[in-house]
């Protein structure tokens, strides 16, 4: 097998939910690791995620190393490494290359080096085009709720990611594990079925899907 596809969601807290990246830590991270074809038949084969935490004993430079591991090694054993995510080019990229930079020991160089030698797939990007180039109502619970309402039976998605900081301070990390796994399998439906076919469905209607 030449490729492998890793399925890739953070979470983290912020004290004020306004402050992206400032204030902001990594609290947990999960990866699902897919070897399976790039077909929506492999939607029929469940992977469990590895997850990664703080109330496992992991702080943020811990969290951060083990999520570089497993690219670092997938990019060593297979010709493509792919990863996947739900808006990770405005957010989870950025800030795990903000937080490696502060502790790596390689250099920013080795960083970028290894974020080059995989690829990366938005799923909210791609999602564009189902929406006319509009962001506005492209977050995930619209995009799952407008999939429920067109037949496309999703995963479940009973949180948002809102949740996280209440569930954090409430010190219910069942109840973040939960909401990143739930992610996790939004992440690898849309990637394996969902996209194309609110993509389709945009195309149908002739309007955008989530505004």
């Amino acid at each position: 097998m030449i490729m492998v596809r890793l399925y890739l969601d953070l979470e983290t807290y912020r004290p004020n939910v306004e402050e992206a990246f400032v204030n902001e830590r990594i609290i947990s991270a999960g990866i699902i690791v897919d070897r399976t074809s790039y077909h929506e038949r492999s939607l029929g084969r469940d992977i469990e995620p590895v997850l990664y935490s703080e109330w496992d004993g992991l702080d943020e430079k811990a969290i951060v190393s083990e999520v570089e591991r497993t690219i670092r090694r997938t990019c060593s054993e297979y010709r493509f490494t792919t990863i996947v995510g739900f808006n990770i080019l405005r957010f989870d990229i950025p800030l795990l290359v903000t937080k490696s930079g502060r502790t790596s020991q390689s250099g920013l160089e080795y960083i970028s080096k290894m974020w080059h030698d995989c690829f990366a797939i938005d799923l909210m990007q791609q999602l564009l085009v189902a929406n006319w180039s509009h962001f506005k109502g492209s977050g995930m619970s619209n995009i799952v709720s407008t999939a429920i309402r067109l037949g496309l039976n999703p995963p479940d998605y009973p949180t948002s990611g809102a949740m996280v900081k209440d569930l954090y301070e409430g010190g219910d990390y069942e109840g973040i594990e939960a909401h990143l796994r739930q992610d996790l399998r939004i992440i690898r439906w849309l990637d394996l079925y969902g996209v194309r076919r609110l993509t389709e469905q945009s195309v149908k209607e002739q309007r955008p899907l989530f505004r």
